[in-house]
């Protein structure tokens, strides 16, 4: 609004001015009498735009608000989803240590709820999933579509407390579960590495049960083949894999990149976990 009110208020003296050169150059009265008319008019003509626009900026900010209102008394912020009471899917906002609030995707529907999705793929827009050791640490897209939560994020929630996590893969018309029942990330000194994955139930297993350090790798920034960083970036693929220099380059992990464009995960605190 005040923008508006400078680029008219700056409009009208650079009117007025124009017009008083204009003037000083004829002196004929007659001429005088109809350039002020036209001043007037003119500054009329601004004076209603001015009104115009002030009103329009008014109500446009009224409804923002009211929409702000309306979303947060409907989704309280969370600490996790576990503390959401509805068996209703949706978007709240989590609060987590002295972080400000951040959506999150809370799926009240599979195994009994509470689960918090943190990695959404469905073979949508491309490049979506392309990005950087940055961007995968900030996290990106919309937590009702593609996106991913970030690392940091991703730490913080799970460091130290008890998350089981869910992996669930679309391929061939069908659904593919493995849960594990412990999850915990460790922080940035060392990428980002899975610190703990216990138990797996289900057909599909991501992770073997071994003692193997998977730390997080990007396309900009890893420790592995060649070829295998050109499968990165053709499948999008940054995920937690086994630093091997050596490895990585065969069809089997070209695979497994093009299975991640299919893939949910989803954390959810352990029962009876503090």
């Amino acid at each position: 609004m005040l923008f508006y009110n400078c680029f008219l208020t700056v409009l009208i003296a650079v009117t007025i001015t124009a017009e008083q050169e204009d003037l000083n150059s004829h002196r004929s009265s007659d001429l005088t009498a109809t350039r002020l008319k036209e001043v007037q008019e003119q500054l009329v003509q601004l004076s209603d735009q001015l009104n115009t626009l002030n009103s329009q900026m008014a109500t446009l900010m009224a409804s923002v608000a009211n929409d702000q209102e309306r979303s947060c008394t409907h989704n309280p912020v969370i600490t996790d989803c576990s503390a959401v009471k509805e068996q209703r899917s949706g978007i709240y906002p989590l609060k987590v240590c002295s972080e400000p609030p951040y959506n999150v995707y809370c799926n009240q529907t599979f195994e009994n709820g509470s689960w918090m999705v943190i990695y959404n793929r469905f073979d949508g827009p491309d490049h979506t999933f392309n990005q950087t050791w940055e961007a995968y640490r900030r996290g990106f897209g919309q937590p009702d579509g593609e996106h991913f939560i970030g690392l940091e994020r991703l730490h913080s929630l799970t460091y130290g407390r008890s998350y089981e996590v869910a992996f669930i893969l679309h391929r061939d018309d069908q659904e593919h579960v493995g849960i594990y029942d412990r999850f915990e990330i460790d922080n940035g000194r060392d990428h980002f590495p899975i610190r703990v994955i216990g138990s797996g139930r289900g057909g599909l297993r991501l992770f073997p049960e071994t003692a193997e350090l998977r730390r997080f790798q990007t396309y900009d920034r890893n420790n592995l083949h060649p070829l295998a960083r050109v499968t990165m970036i053709e499948e999008e693929c940054g995920f937690w894999f086994v630093d091997m220099p050596h490895g990585h380059d065969s069809p089997g992990f070209q695979r497994f990149c093009a299975n991640l464009r299919q893939l949910k995960v989803m954390i959810r605190k352990r029962p009876n976990a503090g």
